[in-house]
C-alpha cells in the first residue's frame, strides 16, 4: 500500500476515534477544545494550532485557545482585524481551505510575515473556516515552524473534517446553552405558575368543574366555553386513552399527554393532578404545563446527535473501500435508507464532452424508472447541470414543461444536492425524488444530505487517488521493463563492439605488420649479402619495397576514411574519367599480384565507353578491394570478368569471378564493417575493404550489391550514371541490384 494511502487511512482512524470519545453536549465544551487542538497538533505534527472566533461585527477574529506542540497549555487573547489583512479575510470567505506551503510569499497570509509569521518562525499555514448553519464562526489554524512544508491532500482533508467536528462542537454547545435556559425559563414559570400563571383544570370524573386565565390563554377558550365540558374536549385524539384511564385511576405522577387547543393547534403538555375538596366535593386539580417548545428542542438535540452517528457511520464505511463504484452505491442505498425516499440516485457530468450519466441508484420497485432517459430531457438536465447549490422543488414550483417531465416519472418532490460541482473536471450530482406523496424536505434533512455529500466528495478523491496510484504503478512497471530490455540490447550491442574491436586490433596487428615484415626481410638480405658502404639495389627488389609500403599505406588510408566515412560523406574530387583506361591502369598495376595467383582476367569494357563524372581516385580503390578480394578468397587460376556497360542513362560496372562463390548467410552481411565472413579465424584482413567500397559508391550517389548468376563465384555490380552534355555538372549515381 503506498504512502499517501496509509496516511488517509491514518488520519481517518484518528478522526473516527476522536469523535467516539467525545459526546458532543455544551456542558465540557472547553475539554472538546482542548481534546481536539491537542489531537490535531499531534497528528498533523505541527508547532503550533489556534482556534478562533469572530467578533459579533464580522470585522474582527480572536485567538481563544492557542494549543503549542511543546504542551505549555493554552492560551488566547491575540486579534486580528479585517481592514489589516484585507486578502485573508477575503480568503476565508471564498475558499473551503487556504494551503499554504510557503505562507510568506502566499498572497493569502503573505500580509502576516513581518507581524506574525517571521517573529515566530512561521513558514506554513493550513487554515480551514468553520461554518455553522451556513455562517462562518471561525477558523482552525494549523502553524508550521521550520523549512516550508508541502501539505498533502490527505492532511487537508483531516484539517477539513476537524473543522466540520468543530462546527458540531460548536451547534452542540449553542443547542445546549439555548436547551438550558429554555427548562431555566420553564422552572421560573413554573414556580409563578403554581399560583396563577399555570393552566389550571378543575374536574369532577373528567367534567370541567372551573378554569384559570392561563388555561384560557392555552387552549384559546373562554372559562363559560369550558365549564360543563368535557376534558375531553382539550385533549388530542391519540392521547384520549390515556386521559379517560387517568381520570378512571387518578395518580399524582405526572405524565406527558397531547393536546387541541381551539384552533386545533397540537400542543405538547405535562398533566399533574391532585385530589382536592373544591366546593364541598371532591374533584381533581390539575396542572397543565406546556412544553412543546422544550419537547422540540429535546427531539432536535436527539435528531442531530443521531444524524452525527449515522453521518460517521456512513463516514467510516464510504473510507474503508478505496472503490469508486462501491463509494457511490453504498451512499445511494444509505440515504434512501435516511430519507425513506423512492429514488436515490448519483450522476456524473464531464464539462469538456457534456456526458452525463448514472453511476449508482437505488429505487423502491414499485417507482422503478428509466432514469437515462430522464436525463436526456433538456428540461430536466438543465436543472440538474444548473445546479451549484442544494435544490428542492415540487410540481408546483415548476414550468409546465418541467411538469410534464415530473408528472410521466412520477415525481412529487425532487431534492438535488451537489457532491461536487467544478467547472473544470468530473462532477457529480445527488439526486432524490418521492414518488407517493408531496414531501416539504426538512432543513436537518438537507443538512445531513449536504454533510454527507463532503464526506462523499473526500471519499471520491480518496478512491480518485488511489486509481492514479494504481495506473502509475502499472505505468513504471511497463517503464522498467521497457528500460530492462533496452539495458539488455545496449548489453548485446556493448558485447558484440567488444568482439568487432579485438578482431580489429587481431587484423590491424596482422596486416599492418604483414608488409613492414617484407620490407624487413629485403633490407636485411641486402645488408647480409654486401658488406660495402654502397649497396646496388636491384629494380625488382625497389619494386617489392614500393609495393609492400603502398599496400600498408592503403590500408592505414582506408582506416582514415573508414573514421571519416562515420561523420557525413566521403569527398570526392569528381573528374570526366575514361574506365577503360582507369582499369587497364588498375590491371598494369595489380600484374604481379595476377601473375602470383595465375589469374586471367577477361576485360569487356570498349574503348568507346563515354566518359562517366567520379573521382578516379576512390572508384580506383573499389576495383582494386573487388579484384584483390576475389585472389584472397580464391584458390590460384581463377578468371575475372570486368564489365562496363552503357545502359540508357547508366553505366553498369560489374567484377565478377568464377571462384568459390558466396555462401547464401553471409550474402547479406557482404558490405558491413569489419564483416570477414563465417572463417574469419582462417584468413587474413581487417574487413573493411567492401564497406569501404559501398561508402564510395553510396557518396557517388550510386549503389553496390552482390549477384548470384551463371558464374560459381561471387558477381558485383556497380552502375555509374552517365553525363554526356556537360561533364562538370552531372556525378556519378551508382547503382546495385542483387
Amino acid at each position: 500500500m503506498s504512502p499517501v494511502i496509509e496516511q488517509l487511512q491514518s488520519l481517518n482512524r484518528i478522526l473516527v476515534k476522536l469523535a467516539r470519545r467525545q459526546p458532543f453536549h455544551g456542558a465540557n465544551f472547553e475539554e472538546i477544545l482542548q481534546d481536539i487542538l491537542c489531537t490535531s497538533a499531534r497528528s498533523l505534527n505541527v508547532a503550533r494550532v489556534s482556534l478562533w472566533f469572530y467578533a459579533s461585527d464580522r470585522q474582527q477574529i480572536e485567538c481563544v485557545h492557542l494549543f503549542p506542540a511543546s504542551g505549555q497549555g493554552l492560551t488566547a487573547g491575540m486579534k486580528l482585524t479585517a481592514s489589516d489583512y484585507p486578502r485573508y479575510f477575503a480568503a476565508l470567505q471564498e475558499e473551503r481551505t487556504i494551503t499554504a506551503h510557503e505562507a510568506w510569499v502566499d498572497p493569502r497570509t503573505q500580509e502576516f510575515r513581518q507581524s506574525y509569521l517571521e517573529p515566530l518562525g512561521i513558514t506554513s499555514l493550513l487554515d480551514v473556516p468553520i461554518w455553522v448553519e451556513g455562517v462562518m464562526m471561525g477558523i482552525l489554524c494549523h502553524e508550521h515552524v521550520g523549512p516550508p512544508r508541502q501539505w498533502t491532500v490527505a492532511e487537508e482533508q483531516f484539517a477539513a473534517s476537524l473543522a466540520d467536528l468543530l462546527s458540531l462542537v460548536v451547534a452542540s454547545r449553542d443547542r445546549h446553552r439555548a436547551l438550558k435556559a429554555l427548562e431555566e425559563s420553564e422552572a421560573r414559570l413554573a414556580t409563578f405558575f403554581q399560583a396563577t400563571s399555570e393552566a389550571v383544570v378543575i374536574h369532577e370524573q373528567g367534567t370541567i368543574l372551573d378554569v384559570n386565565a392561563a388555561t384560557e390563554r392555552l387552549f384559546g377558550y373562554r372559562a363559560a366555553e369550558l365549564v360543563g365540558q368535557s376534558v375531553l374536549l382539550l385533549t388530542h385524539p391519540e392521547s384520549r386513552s390515556l386521559i379517560l384511564e387517568r381520570i378512571q385511576q387518578p395518580t399524582d405522577v405526572p405524565f406527558e399527554a397531547l393536546a387541541r387547543t381551539k384552533s386545533g393547534e397540537v400542543r405538547i403538555v405535562e398533566v399533574q393532578g391532585k385530589s382536592i375538596v373544591y366546593q364541598g366535593r371532591w374533584a381533581r386539580v390539575v396542572g397543565i404545563r406546556d412544553i412543546t417548545q422544550r419537547k422540540t428542542a429535546e427531539q432536535k438535540v436527539q435528531l442531530a446527535a443521531q444524524q452525527q452517528q449515522l453521518l460517521a457511520e456512513i463516514a467510516l464505511r464510504l473510507r474503508q473501500t478505496l472503490e469508486l463504484p462501491e463509494v457511490l452505491n453504498t451512499t445511494v442505498v444509505e440515504v434512501r435508507r435516511y430519507l425513506l425516499s423512492d429514488r436515490v440516485f448519483i450522476v456524473s457530468f464531464d464539462p469538456s464532452t457534456e456526458e452525463i450519466q448514472v453511476v449508482a441508484a437505488a429505487m423502491a420497485p414499485q417507482w422503478h424508472t428509466n432514469l437515462e432517459a430522464l436525463l436526456q430531457n433538456v428540461p430536466y438536465r438543465s436543472q440538474l447541470l444548473t445546479t451549484p447549490a442544494p435544490l428542492s422543488c415540487g410540481q408546483e414550483s415548476l414550468d409546465s414543461h418541467l411538469r410534464q417531465v415530473y408528472e410521466a416519472h412520477h415525481i412529487q418532490s425532487c431534492l438535488l444536492i451537489p457532491i461536487q460541482h467544478q467547472p473544470q473536471g468530473l462532477c457529480f450530482l445527488l439526486g432524490v425524488h418521492q414518488c407517493d406523496r408531496q414531501r416539504e424536505w426538512q432543513p436537518h434533512e438537507r443538512a445531513f444530505l449536504e454533510q454527507l455529500a463532503t464526506q462523499v466528495a473526500i471519499a471520491l478523491q480518496q478512491a480518485e487517488l488511489y486509481q492514479q496510484l494504481a495506473a502509475l504503478n502499472a505505468n513504471l512497471e511497463q517503464q522498467i521493463a521497457e528500460r530492462t530490455g533496452q539495458l539488455q540490447q545496449k548489453m548485446s550491442e556493448l558485447e558484440e563492439l567488444n568482439r568487432l574491436k579485438d578482431i580489429f586490433l587481431h587484423a590491424v596487428s596482422h596486416d599492418l605488420r604483414t608488409p613492414v615484415l617484407g620490407t624487413l626481410m629485403l633490407i636485411n638480405h641486402l645488408l647480409q649479402s654486401n658488406t660495402s658502404d654502397t649497396i646496388a639495389v636491384p629494380r625488382s627488389t625497389l619494386t617489392c619495397i614500393q609495393h609492400s609500403q603502398q599496400r600498408q599505406l592503403h590500408l592505414i588510408d582506408t582506416l582514415l576514411h573508414i573514421q571519416v566515412d562515420r561523420q557525413p560523406s566521403l569527398s570526392l574530387a569528381i573528374a570526366p574519367t575514361s574506365l577503360a583506361t582507369l582499369v587497364n591502369d588498375i590491371l598494369a598495376d595489380l600484374q604481379p599480384l595476377l601473375q602470383k595467383n595465375k589469374a586471367t582476367v577477361n576485360l569487356q569494357i570498349p574503348p568507346t565507353l563515354p566518359l562517366v563524372p567520379v573521382d578516379p581516385i576512390q572508384l580506383r580503390r573499389v576495383y582494386e578491394n573487388l579484384i584483390t578480394n576475389a585472389l584472397k578468397h580464391n584458390c590460384p587460376g581463377i578468371t575475372l570478368t570486368l564489365i562496363a556497360e552503357e545502359q540508357g542513362d547508366s553505366v553498369y560496372c560489374i567484377v565478377k569471378d568464377n571462384g568459390v562463390g558466396i555462401p547464401p548467410e553471409q550474402q547479406p552481411h557482404l558490405f558491413e564493417l569489419y564483416y570477414r565472413g563465417g572463417a574469419s579465424h582462417l584468413r587474413t584482413g581487417i574487413g573493411l575493404g567492401l564497406y569501404l567500397c559501398r561508402q564510395i559508391i553510396i557518396a557517388h550517389g550510386g549503389e553496390i550489391g552482390g549477384q548470384r548468376g551463371g558464374f560459381r563465384g561471387s558477381d558485383f555490380l556497380v552502375s555509374d550514371s552517365l553525363s554526356r552534355p556537360n561533364l562538370a555538372n552531372r556525378q556519378a549515381a551508382p547503382h546495385c541490384y542483387p
